[in-house]
């Protein structure tokens, strides 16, 4: 299994144990989604339809099952940064709940749906932010300085696509 599999698999098991904060009762997909790396011009107009922060990027219309493809920019690695991983760990709550059909109430608006995902996917993010910030500074006395956010509001990573320009540039070096 390579790196980014096992990175794959441990946020799964962390998602499958901590379901229970988001009051889910989610069935672990039994595969992962295909991870694509793709330019940032490229990912925005995919999923923002113009230049905007996206960094990853699960788009939940027209996949296929067994052939869900989650999308990254190229030069970001959830294997070696953590900012990134929190990002992605993101990404794959909307896969598991793209692949358990979550909130397909044909009465809900898109925009429902959309939020009802959102808040799903962020407070696990946030969790998943905060323990492993903290265990950083156990391990090393520092708090963690995000290298992959212009700036933390409210405990979401604010980027613009200026910024992450500059991220990427600054982890080539």
């Amino acid at each position: 299994m390579d790196s980014l599999n096992t990175v794959i698999a441990s946020l799964f098991f962390w998602i499958s144990s901590h379901l229970y904060v988001i009051n889910a009762d989610f069935k672990q997909p039994p595969h992962y989604p295909e991870i694509k790396f793709i330019t940032h011009e490229k990912l925005s107009q995919m999923a923002c339809e113009k230049p905007c922060p996206v960094i990853g990027w699960y788009p939940t219309k027209n996949q296929i099952e067994g052939k869900e493809v989650l999308y990254m920019i190229k030069g970001v690695y959830p294997v070696n940064d953590l900012c990134i991983r929190t990002i992605f760990l993101h990404e794959l709550v909307h896969f598991w709940q793209d692949y358990n059909n979550a909130f397909e109430n044909p009465g809900d608006s898109e925009k429902v749906v959309f939020t009802r995902r959102e808040q799903q996917a962020m407070i696990l993010e946030h969790l998943y932010r905060g323990q492993q910030y903290n265990k950083y500074k156990e391990k090393t006395g520092k708090e963690y300085n995000p290298r992959c956010c212009k700036e933390i509001a409210f405990g979401r990573c604010v980027n613009n696509p200026g910024w992450i320009n500059q991220y990427l540039n600054n982890t080539k070096k």
